[in-house]
């Protein structure tokens, strides 16, 4: 064999090799590529932290939160910041070689990228289950846990099937409780995917997904005025509604503080009178589970178990 063979030989084993231990995670950042499967992952994103958990993944860093039920273990992990602004210093004595920033983590992904590559994973509210699915299995894929994740999105999707099948032709209304103050979600919110989730006709209006966003007014501002009395007649007409079902998000009890949205709401001069309240048709989603991880693996089964076991 001549030499130049045996250097196209070699050269051909080792591209074979290369490709093989190569690592490739399409994100909302474009993709990322690396010559093998990272090893020390940190993560400011906790539906991520989830999802990786369940998977089977190790992560070397999180933010600093309350970690308890399943993700229990990772308040001994080191800690990288807060959701909002990262220690830059502990990530770089990690030699953390992929990150993956959160919503809350979007203004540092330029400091971040200096560190690391940065992956983000998002669900808009209009797409929810097809974002979250299609999300985790780009996960699962880069990292060669397929069956894993499409385990956990099978039990996912049966447990909405039933939902739907349980709810079909009831509504609902999404309440976002924070102390004295109640709020609705309607699809295309923030929290609207719990019609998603549960089969529920929402009896308030869909948002519209091309509206342009607008600043929260200042406090005593006639802009705040018009905004309060908007959100009044939101719950007025919810009232007059009569949703089969309350979904109640209660802001105030996030890491286990006190609970006042049961209080807020026997308080209320409308949602109070419904026939959804006297009779107990409220879910009380559980906050951290709804507002701190959200859209994980293991953590929307609990949610969707959860509902089930409510709603059946």
């Amino acid at each position: 064999m001549s030499t130049t063979s045996r250097l196209a030989g070699l050269c051909t084993a080792l591209c074979l090799s290369f490709s093989a231990s190569a690592f490739e995670l399409p994100n909302q950042n474009g993709v990322v590529q690396l010559p093998s499967a990272p090893t020390a992952i940190t993560t400011f994103d906790l539906s991520i932290l989830d999802s990786l958990h369940t998977l089977g993944i190790p992560v070397v860093g999180v933010p600093q939160s309350k970690y308890e039920g399943d993700l229990a273990q990772f308040s001994d992990t080191t800690v990288i910041g807060t959701l909002f602004e990262p220690d830059y210093n502990v990530l770089k004595e990690l030699k953390t070689d992929l990150i993956f920033a959160g919503g809350r983590s979007q203004n540092a992904i330029p400091e971040l990228q200096k560190i690391a590559p940065v992956a983000t994973f998002t669900n808009k509210p209009t797409q929810f289950l097809d974002d979250f699915r299609a999300n985790n299995l780009a996960l699962a894929t880069a990292f060669d846990k397929q069956a894993e994740a499409q385990q956990a999105i099978d039990a996912i999707d049966s447990n909405v099937q039933q939902l739907q099948q349980s709810n079909a032709g009831k509504t609902g209304a999404f309440l976002f409780v924070v102390k004295n103050n109640v709020m609705a979600h309607a699809p295309g919110d923030r929290f609207g995917y719990a019609y998603d989730l549960t089969g529920l006709k929402s009896v308030v209006p869909a948002k519209d997904p091309n509206a342009p966003a607008t600043p929260r007014p200042e406090a005593g501002s006639p802009e705040a005025k018009a905004a309060e009395a908007a959100r009044a007649k939101v719950m007025a007409d919810i009232a007059k509604a009569e949703p089969d079902w309350l979904i109640v998000l209660d802001r105030s009890a996030i890491n286990g503080a006190e609970k006042t949205a049961a209080n807020t709401l026997a308080q209320h001069p409308e949602i109070s009178q419904t026939e959804a309240f006297k009779a107990g048709r409220v879910y009380y989603a559980d906050p951290n589970g709804w507002y701190v991880i959200g859209g994980g693996l293991n953590n929307l089964q609990n949610i969707t178990a959860d509902l089930l076991k409510a709603m059946k």
